[in-house]
């Protein structure tokens, strides 16, 4: 079986009878958005808005209005931003995902709207305009859309994550959307089960982390928060955690629960301060038929594993500023996960410049992010600016990659591997010294494997 080619930042790709073309994240990490025309049908996956750098000039492409549909993968906002958008410019063909991917979505486009200052009326003129064109679809069952054959598959990146394979009569397509990391907690892992019927013409695939992989799975992570934890405790300040609504905030409850429980962190309260993630969390425990194993297995012992004693719900905007005034050691989950906003910023405002504060990213930190700007700084005890003020960098500030929900450079290889036969593969959402050091990767790992 022959090699197949793999190109990376390249916007569009031929196919039997059609093209597929990159509209969005094709060089950079955010903004997913990809267009494909076969026998005669345009289909969207995703509808991300981009972030950061990525976001500077960005407005909604021509080319994503006159799809007939719309597929999503997952509930990110850099894969679903962009969907208040189209829908205000008419929009008005059906959109399929998964039901957990649809509450997800819900939610993050509306916390989106209203931090762009849009009023209650149209927040639920949005909510209503996107029930009314959602299709809610099942992993593994195919279904039939403008003469296209789309089938989801699990992604085990966030909770009703999906890959995305669609045929015509001429050809075959997956898309993978964002992939997890194998044994994560909660969620089962990525597809590997891939039909051999026919070949795949084009395999578009993400690449967050391309360039790398993680130094550790589950057990590692976990002792490397409890040596984070109780340093930062035996210094008697805050810990702080920006963190994703979605699914960060959900794997970070899970690892403190176990941690707590087998006695390897003190029972040191645990303030989720975080509304929408919150929200996201009973939505994870709405659709806890998708969790994994263990965690199902947890659950029957009676054992939720997103919730404990000390763990608090901070729900109204008082109560988390008040947290800032606590004397005694905390822990402050709280987004946003790249600090553009959210209850975080204030929090980074007062106790990013106490030196006993420690400060704890558990994902990535786009360029041009609030996120990425205190990680730097922290490198030379500098300042970022953080909600129009300017904030001395005194805290410790510790990143624990193996936290991240994106699949690593071996992973994205053995998710790759598992695929019968691929024609040709296109790298999108990642850097592009990450898709170019997986492109490299790919070259020789498949070469060597036929």
């Amino acid at each position: 079986m022959p090699t197949p080619a793999i190109s990376s930042q390249t916007e569009t790709h031929a196919l039997p009878h059609g093209e597929l073309c990159l509209l969005g994240a094709c060089s950079c990490v955010t903004g997913a958005m990809t267009r494909l025309d076969l026998g005669g049908t345009s289909l969207l996956v995703d509808a991300g808005a981009p972030q950061g750098d990525d976001a500077r000039g960005w407005s909604l492409p021509d080319a994503a209005m006159d799809a007939a549909g719309i597929v999503l993968t997952h509930g990110h906002q850099d894969h679903v931003g962009a969907l208040a958008h189209m829908l205000d410019a008419g929009f008005a063909g059906p959109i399929f995902a998964t039901a957990a991917t649809f509450d997800i979505a819900t939610m993050i486009v509306e916390d989106g709207l209203g931090i762009e200052g849009a009023s209650t009326r149209e927040i639920r003129e949005f909510r209503t305009r996107l029930a009314a064109l959602a299709r809610r679809v099942r992993y593994d069952v195919p279904f039939d859309t403008g003469g296209l054959r789309v089938t989801l598959r699990e992604a085990g990146h966030i909770l009703g994550s999906s890959s995305v394979e669609v045929e015509s009569a001429h050809a075959r397509v997956l898309v993978s959307g964002d992939l997890g990391r194998p044994n994560s907690p909660l969620l089962r892992d990525f597809e590997t089960a891939w039909s051999e019927h026919r070949p795949f013409d084009l395999v578009v695939m993400e690449s967050t982390y391309g360039d790398r992989n993680h130094r550790h799975g589950g057990a590692e992570v976990e002792a490397e928060l409890e040596r984070v934890v109780k340093r930062a405790l035996r210094d008697g300040g805050h810990i702080l955690v920006p963190a994703f609504a979605i699914g960060r905030t959900q794997t970070l409850l899970y690892h403190l629960d176990r941690l707590r429980t087998s006695g390897r962190i003190p029972k040191v309260p645990v303030a989720l301060d975080s509304p929408l993630g919150l929200r996201v969390t009973e939505v994870y425990g709405d659709h806890s038929r998708l969790f994994d194993r263990e965690a199902l297995d947890r659950i029957g012992r009676g054992d939720d594993p997103l919730d404990f004693a000390d763990l608090y719900a901070v729900r109204r905007g008082g109560d988390s500023v008040r947290l800032r005034d606590v004397h005694e050691p905390m822990i402050i989950i709280a987004g946003s996960g790249m600090c553009t906003g959210g209850r975080i910023v204030g929090h980074l405002q007062e106790l990013l410049p106490r030196p006993e504060t420690c400060v704890v990213f558990v994902g990535y930190q786009a360029v041009g992010t609030p996120g990425r700007a205190i990680q730097e700084a922290a490198k030379r005890r500098g300042r970022v600016s953080l909600g129009g003020q300017q904030v001395d960098v005194n805290a410790e500030v510790v990143s624990i990659g193996g936290l991240s929900a994106h699949a690593d450079q071996g992973e994205l290889t053995r998710w790759l591997r598992a695929i019968p036969d691929v024609r040709a593969v296109a790298l999108h959402h990642g850097e592009p010294h990450a898709q170019d050091a997986l492109a490299s990767h790919l070259e020789g790992a498949l070469s060597a494997s036929r």
